[in-house]
């Protein structure tokens, strides 16, 4: 669309274009915004997940058809989007603020300088709200630091995203006073060059120019491919009691929501319809879905249909196509390797989300599988420290019963398992499991894809590094090396075990020999050894 210089209210559909120019220019960076994760492990993802946390705003099922929709109907739409699509951290975050530029404009047919200020007011504070205990000097700094720079300026839109840009940058260059493992990395934070990289696009949209930003990232900075993803719309229903529960959306043209409420009670049961005159949503309970789709698809085109199979006859028809039998508690636990993935089946998770570093399941990725688990009450694994945040929003996006057991390894979230009791109930079996995360240590060993120094560590890309809980211990100049140098910082004692999780570029072999040193440097502790599957990471170890 032609966008007119500097004008002096934005409209729905020149919001919905500021945020696609704001994710183009995200897009444009993400390589170098990866680059800016300060840690020496391969999950440079920061830029990657905000990026795919806009696309799924971009795209989501909710906007308006283009050139109609007010500035609060387009935001909403595109805070929804962002909620659902949000992976990681950064991206639950940054979907947050969305969320709160969507409350700002509530209300607004079209939206001018001082309504933007507002906006921008309520999205800082819903970052802000989203995260248990902020730290400074990260992305939140950055939103808070754009919208007090903004408070006081009045003018045209552009004049307070000039103000807005402004702001962000400045904070954004003291973000490495307030981190000190920014300033030993001589790096700003990524999640903050994200917000600067999405308001230096909206702007230059207003502006008629190419936001041109330079990006000073450590030399070996890592360059991905930005990975496509597809974005599904799952919604959940209220328990069953008979037939099938059948929900799908009709969009077409001139639709009569009554009309098409008075059919449907005569064709179904506990029916819900809702809608206007081009969606109109559909719930019912039917012994049959096939006279409810066919009347759907007589007025207009199906979307998001969605059959649940409500009959305990039916249970073994339904698991073949991937449902089960309802329970009362179910778990789903997100893996990042097919060998770990059989671990966590075996022990009891009824779904299980492929992801880890470098790959962050979206919260609706993570919503669909409980979803799945058919379950009263559903607890989520997360077993990655940035998918915590993921988790929890799919659980608060959720209409049934979701609880998030905060496992930030997979060990953890083996022994969350280990202490699962099916006797005991929801509550009791979530304190249960979230106790048993401090029961065991986790390791990791990988490569690094920069050289840095942290904690004194000093290590080159391409070495061997270990973790342990979290921290870099030691680099080394095989997997097998910087495997023990963790162990000596963990200390294991006479009759600890040692569960050795090798990766995919690990043979059984190899792990066999690396077990062995670990009986040979610490006698007494029993080692167990599983093809974990994982990428990127040689070893996953638990320590108990």
């Amino acid at each position: 669309m032609m966008v007119p210089s500097n004008p002096p209210t934005i409209d729905g559909e020149l919001f919905r274009e500021l945020v696609s120019a704001g994710t183009r220019c995200l897009e444009a960076n993400v390589d170098a915004i990866n680059a800016l994760n300060v840690f020496p492990v391969p999950d440079g993802d920061t830029g990657i997940n905000m990026l795919l946390t806009l696309k799924a705003a971009n795209e989501s099922p909710e906007l308006p058809p283009p050139g109609t929709g007010t500035v609060a109907e387009v935001s909403k739409a595109l805070a929804r989007g962002a909620l659902l699509g949000a992976r990681g951290n950064s991206g639950v975050i940054f979907s947050q603020f969305m969320k709160g530029l969507s409350a700002g404009l509530a209300g607004c047919d079209e939206c001018d300088g001082a309504a933007l200020v507002a906006a921008l007011a309520a999205a800082s504070a819903a970052s802000y709200q989203a995260v248990g205990k902020p730290v400074e000097g990260t992305m939140l700094t950055v939103m808070r630091a754009a919208a007090e720079a903004v408070a006081s300026v009045s003018g045209t839109p552009s004049d307070v995203l000039r103000a807005a840009l402004e702001g962000a940058e400045r904070a954004l260059e003291h973000t490495p006073e307030q981190l000190p493992i920014l300033k030993e990395a001589g790096v700003v934070d990524a999640g903050g060059q994200g917000v600067v990289a999405f308001l230096a696009g909206a702007l230059g949209l207003l502006d008629g120019t190419e936001a041109v930003l330079t990006i000073a990232v450590p030399e070996g900075g890592p360059a991905k491919a930005v990975a496509s993803v597809t974005h599904e719309f799952l919604e959940h229903t209220e328990d069953e009691l008979y037939g099938y529960c059948t929900q799908f959306i009709v969009q077409g043209e001139g639709l009569d929501v009554d009309a098409v409420r008075e059919q449907v009670m005569a064709m179904a049961g506990s029916t819900v319809v809702v809608g206007d005159d081009r969606t109109v949503r559909v719930h019912a309970h039917a012994e049959d879905p096939g006279p409810l789709l066919s009347m759907g698809a007589a007025l207009g085109a199906l979307d998001q249909i969605s059959i649940q199979n409500m009959d305990e006859q039916h249970t073994q028809f339904m698991g073949r196509h991937g449902y089960t039998p309802r329970q009362a508690l179910g778990i789903v636990a997100v893996s990042p390797g097919a060998g770990i993935e059989r671990v966590f089946t075996d022990l009891g998770a009824g779904a299980v989300v492929r992801g880890g570093q470098t790959m962050n399941p979206s919260a609706a990725e993570l919503m669909e599988a409980v979803g799945q688990l058919n379950a009263e009450h559903a607890v989520v694994l997360p077993n990655n420290a940035n998918i915590v945040l993921a988790a929890q929003q799919a659980a608060d996006l959720s209409d049934g019963a979701v609880s998030v057991v905060p496992s930030r390894t997979v060990p953890q979230g083996v022994a969350a398992l280990l202490a699962f009791n099916p006797d005991l109930d929801a509550e009791a079996n979530v304190e249960a499991m979230t106790a048993a995360l401090g029961s065991v240590r986790s390791g990791e060993v990988t490569t690094a894809v920069r050289s840095t120094t942290i904690d004194g560590v000093s290590v080159e890309q391409g070495q061997a590094i270990g973790l342990l809980d979290g921290r870099l211990t030691a680099a080394a100049a095989t997997p097998a090396e910087a495997l023990l140098a963790a162990l000596e910082q963990a200390a294991p004692g006479e009759g600890a075990l040692v569960t050795l999780y090798y990766g995919a570029d690990v043979g059984a072999e190899e792990a066999g020999a690396a077990a062995a040193q670990i009986a040979t440097r610490f006698p007494g502790v029993e080692t167990e050894v599983i093809d974990g599957g994982q990428p990127h990471y040689h070893y996953l170890l638990s320590i108990e």
